[in-house]
């Protein structure tokens, strides 16, 4: 396991705020094969302007996107990783939404494996991210991958949100 620390993305632009705190730890996989592990204990929202804790039921949206993003950091790491993530945290609706949940651990990852990218690509990625924020407010499931998005349909989302 390397490194377990909280780790953070924030950025401002336009006025519009987004961060998103992840802890996750990755370690070599021998498997050969890739794992996201999922082990989520937060309580959700708990009050206005707290930040939120992805809990084991709800915040679905989440973690759909989560696992986009980590999928997509998977497809550009050399070798076999597994990924356990134990927390995501943000502010709902107002700093983080699942586009910026799903972008944090993949920058987490990233960072923990030693993989740098292009400023270029960094710089496309956090376009897609800025893009997500649309007005009306939609819930939206990013694509890494293909930098698109799809409206998130919540079907039994039991979270508080």
């Amino acid at each position: 396991m390397i490194n377990t620390s909280p780790y953070r993305w924030v950025k401002i632009k336009n006025g519009i705020g987004q961060v998103a705190i992840v802890t996750l730890a990755v370690a070599a996989n021998e498997n050969n094969k890739n794992d996201i592990l999922e082990y989520y204990a937060g309580a959700g929202f708990t009050s206005q302007g707290s930040i939120e804790e992805v809990p084991v039921d709800g915040y679905e949206s989440w973690k759909i996107a989560v696992r986009n993003g980590l999928s997509y950091g998977l497809s550009l790491a050399r070798g076999f990783w597994k990924v356990s993530i134990y927390k995501i945290e943000g502010r709902a609706f107002i700093d983080t939404n699942p586009t910026v949940a799903g972008y944090t651990p993949f920058r987490a990852f990233c960072s923990q494996i030693g993989l740098q990218l292009e400023d270029d690509k960094i710089e496309m990625l956090e376009q897609f991210v800025d893009s997500s924020w649309t007005k009306p407010y939609k819930e939206l499931i990013p694509d890494f991958f293909n930098l698109t998005f799809t409206e998130y349909v919540p079907e039994n989302d039991l979270g508080n949100r």
